[in-house]
């Protein structure tokens, strides 16, 4: 079996992704670094780690992008499975070893549990579909069958990938990790939920509790891309079904209320989200040129 991992970095903390790289580097054949940080920041990967590779892009050119750079790197090598990674998620020493046992080599991609380490290591569960929505679980051991999984952790099965296609670069960044998923599933593809395993991740910058839930807050910029994909995935993404494609317009307006609310600067972020609900309506995608 032969395993990789593609780890995008955006001007990462170096001391953070040294401990990242540590906690994986011998579960894995090669680790490619794929790095979307312009150039004027000066990165200097400085890692004494034979099976490291990194490959500088010297502009944010997106997370879908990055991913692709590394995947094709890896499914050129002959890869049969790759670890997708942000910056910030360390792995359990036996991370490999329980996400690839048994049955879960059958599917499409396996994600583990997480804890968001900005609400206090909650767990985050799995989200299921169901008939008129939307569902999270909270299993405590055992595999299951899950309607998505964010990137981080995820490890997807390369023989598939040919059929499902790679992470959709026009997206850029947000929801990239969720459309794949949907797609995969749209095509009879499972997405597994391994939740023997669990591993810490950072999701937002900071997260408020609002009495009944918590919100991850990010900067403006992320939110638009948040705001906008969340709309023009729910207007045009066909791998949905209609009713789900509902379901997430309405769920999608919190945004334009939450984020102003929440954020500061509070009418930046209006902004922002205004933008992203323009952009995302009209169909505007890539990177963002305002």
């Amino acid at each position: 079996m032969l395993l990789d991992m593609v780890l995008v970095t955006y001007n990462p903390d170096i001391k953070l992704l040294n401990n990242v790289i540590q906690s994986i580097c011998t579960q894995v054949r090669t680790i490619y670094i794929i790095d979307n940080t312009p150039i004027e920041y000066n990165i200097v990967y400085d890692f004494d780690i034979k099976n490291l590779k990194v490959v500088k892009l010297n502009n944010n050119m997106g997370i879908a992008y990055a991913q692709n750079v590394g995947i094709k790197l890896s499914v050129d090598n002959n890869s049969d499975f790759i670890i997708l990674s942000d910056q910030d998620t360390l792995y359990p020493d036996d991370f490999v070893e329980k996400m690839l046992s048994g049955d879960q080599k059958k599917f499409a991609a396996v994600s583990p549990l997480f804890h968001d380490v900005n609400q206090s290591n909650k767990d985050e569960g799995f989200i299921v579909k169901t008939l008129f929505g939307f569902k999270r679980i909270y299993p405590q051991s055992g595999l299951h069958q899950i309607y998505q999984a964010i990137a981080s952790g995820c490890i997807i099965n390369t023989q598939y990938l040919k059929e499902i296609g790679m992470m959709d670069e026009k997206l850029f960044i947000d929801w990239v990790d969720l459309e794949w998923c949907w797609r995969a599933n749209a095509k009879g593809y499972t997405i597994l939920g391994n939740a023997n395993v669990t591993i810490s991740h950072q999701l937002g910058d900071e997260a408020i509790d609002i009495g009944f839930r918590n919100v991850n807050l990010r900067s403006p910029i992320r939110h638009y891309y948040i705001t906008r994909n969340a709309f023009y995935l729910a207007l045009r993404c066909k791998h949905l079904g209609k009713t789900h494609q509902v379901i997430l317009f309405l769920k999608s307006f919190r945004y334009l209320i939450a984020f102003p609310i929440l954020s500061k600067p509070h009418f930046m972020n209006f902004k922002y989200v205004f933008w992203g609900f323009i952009d995302g309506v009209n169909g505007v995608l890539g990177k963002f040129k305002r």
